[in-house]
């Protein structure tokens, strides 16, 4: 199965909508002298290509508007929230590339490797700025200021979420032991945390009751849990060609994403290699093999399984709307058979 977003008809309008969307949250600085600037978001959010590959999946802003139609309500006003969203996961995405020495995102150089450090920086943070006045456009669609008030304050608690797991992804990377209970929370706060607020405020804008926002928001968590976890397969086991990324960087930079945290605690083989803190491409490929046999990557793909399975009840839990609840199902099944 392709890991390329299926646009049936509600998919298409929306993604189309979300991209508008997001053009008019930056128009404020396409005018003269921050047209470069413009041009750093706009080159990030993928849109100085052609190719809808380069902007990435939209995948938390679909999310947004799927659990809000889902819910009862109409997709299109919770499109500020969206783009609200989507920029905070840019602006993250800027800031972690600088923290991780990324050269490359999507297979192109990333902002701060094309502008320089300092720009990437300040640029991370006129797109966060940008979220939040992008969120605040709610109340134009209708949505009562209670509400969006309630929506923009379960994306701040969840952004609050994201920072405290990056700090403990980077923690980790001087932490002689992690262990899988570690790596758990790490994720829920850096990889779920902003999945969480989209299936959230997609409901809280639709107007639905507190227990279904909390099967809703339980629904995104074992997603993200999903998610993340075949991301880690990917950095170790992934075709750069098509992930965009080297299949090297997770073992050479020594990231201790979660079939590594297995290789350790089950392989003296592997944690033989990665003591000895060489970067041949033999030892990568040494790691690489010591992990297999370990059988940790079907380790991996098992928890996946499971944190798949665990958001497809809560979201069964939650009566969604037929046409929207299908789209929500297919989203779960993709993220599983993904190639980047």
């Amino acid at each position: 199965m392709s890991d390329q977003l299926v646009t049936t008809d509600l998919l298409a309008a929306m993604l189309e909508s979300i991209e508008d969307d997001l053009q008019l949250s930056i128009r404020t600085l396409k005018d003269a002298p921050y047209q470069e600037m413009s041009e750093m978001i706009e080159y990030h959010l993928g849109w100085h290509e052609a190719s809808p590959a380069s902007r990435g999946k939209r995948f938390r802003p679909l999310l947004t508007l799927l659990c809000c139609q889902a819910a009862g309500g109409d997709w299109r006003s919770a499109l500020p929230a969206a783009s609200c969203i989507e920029l905070i996961h840019n602006f993250s995405l800027i800031h972690d590339d600088i923290q991780d020495e990324s050269d490359l995102r999507r297979g192109h150089p990333t902002v701060w490797k094309r502008w320089g450090v300092a720009q990437a920086i300040n640029t991370g943070d006129a797109v966060f700025v940008l979220a939040r006045l992008a969120g605040q456009r709610l109340i134009e669609t209708g949505i009562p200021p209670a509400t969006s008030l309630q929506a923009l304050t379960v994306i701040d608690q969840e952004c609050l979420n994201l920072t405290r797991g990056q700090f403990l992804d980077l923690d980790f990377e001087k932490r002689e032991s992690v262990s899988e209970s570690d790596y758990t929370e790490m994720i829920s706060g850096k990889t779920c945390a902003l999945l969480r607020a989209s299936a959230q405020g997609g409901a809280i804008i639709a107007g639905t009751a507190p227990q279904s926002i909390e099967y809703y928001r339980t629904y995104a968590h074992h997603l993200g849990m999903a998610f993340q976890i075949v991301d880690d397969i990917l950095g170790i086991w992934g075709e750069a060609e098509v992930t965009g990324k080297s299949s090297e960087g997770d073992l050479r930079s020594r990231k201790k994403t979660l079939p590594v945290i297995y290789g350790l605690e089950h392989s003296p083989k592997f944690s033989q290699i990665w003591a000895s803190e060489r970067s041949s491409a033999g030892d990568i490929e040494g790691m690489r093999l010591a992990l297999e046999n370990a059988g940790a990557d079907r380790h991996a793909r098992q928890m996946a399984d499971e944190a798949t399975s665990l958001a497809l009840r809560s979201l069964k839990s939650a009566s969604p709307e037929e046409a929207a609840a299908s789209e929500l199902e297919d989203l779960a099944t993709r993220l599983l058979a993904r190639k980047r």
